[in-house]
């Protein structure tokens, strides 16, 4: 068991006065042992003295424990106000840190290099966001008309910012990377020199974010079979050309997305075949009705 606190210091007590009337009874029980009273007075004395200086010695064994655990409160107290504040000054760091990481970075530059002979069209951001996000992107967006729409709509939106979610993570993107043109044509509809001269920026750009090589390499390939394809020495058979790409392409991102794709650069005659008769149907039958002479309403 813990020994009981002392309330009082030891140290400022005073030896009572033994011989004085407080205390006639106890030593006349002394006196009654066969003692004299100034023995007995010394008898009291020793004893309270002797209790006096346990007393004492208790006392200051306690004054050196309340001392010992009150260095190790302060101690702990010092230690743990020590963990917090490292702790603060490691999240402030990491704060700093972040903040610093997020600042926008201006790369080195070459102080012997200049711009290149040619500077290649620029298209739109949301074309580029779509090629970067391994998406399909029609090709007007790649053609010099879809360059300079491009150029016009970033000189409207560059300052407005709308919400893009991307694997749950919602985050600000300017307008213009966000929403497709309202100028867009589609690609069946684009002129075979459009699609020569958007096809090499296409490729330009997929390079450029990082699209693998085997699918850089296949998409080259596809649109030279087509450039090369003797389907072109045929009446409307660059615009077969044309619709094929435009399907094809399409069919193959998403082929791509269901993890089902095929080889985009083996042209299969059967359904180029086909779409060229579905078109020169179509001719036919605009010539057919061109020429039929008008009918003369019935009496």
């Amino acid at each position: 068991m813990a020994a009981e606190r002392i309330t009082q210091n030891p140290h400022l007590e005073a030896l009572p006065d033994h011989a004085g009337p407080h205390y006639d009874a106890i030593r006349a029980l002394l006196v009654n042992t066969g003692i004299t009273d100034e023995q007995a007075v010394q008898t009291l004395n020793t004893s309270w003295t002797r209790s006096h200086e346990e007393r004492i010695q208790a006392w200051d064994q306690q004054v050196i424990e309340d001392a010992a655990a009150q260095e190790e409160e302060q101690r702990l107290a010092q230690e743990q106000e020590d963990q917090q504040r490292a702790q603060r000054e490691l999240e402030l760091e990491n704060e700093r840190r972040e903040v610093e990481r997020k600042k926008p970075k201006m790369n080195d530059f070459n102080e012997n290099a200049m711009v290149n002979d040619f500077i290649g069209p620029r298209p739109s951001a949301y074309a580029l966001r779509r090629l970067a996000d391994f998406e399909y992107a029609e090709l007007w967006y790649f053609t010099q008309e879809g360059c300079a729409d491009a150029m016009h709509q970033q000189t409207q939106n560059e300052d407005t910012f709308g919400l893009s979610k991307i694997d749950d993570v919602v985050s600000f993107r300017p307008v213009s990377a966000l929403k497709a043109s309202k100028n867009v044509i589609q690609d069946v509809d684009l002129t075979w020199r459009q699609m020569e001269i958007a096809k090499t920026t296409l490729i330009q750009h997929i390079t450029k974010c990082g699209w693998p090589k085997k699918v850089i390499t296949t998409l080259a390939e596809f649109f030279m079979n087509l450039e090369v394809h003797h389907y072109r020495q045929r009446a409307y058979g660059e615009h077969a050309l044309l619709v094929y790409q435009a399907r094809v392409r399409r069919n193959w991102h998403d082929h791509l997305k269901q993890d089902g794709g095929f080889n985009i650069a083996i042209i299969n005659e059967t359904l180029l075949q086909s779409i060229h008769r579905e078109i020169m149907d179509k001719k036919q039958a605009e010539s057919l009705d061109e020429v039929s002479p008008s009918r003369e309403p019935s009496l």
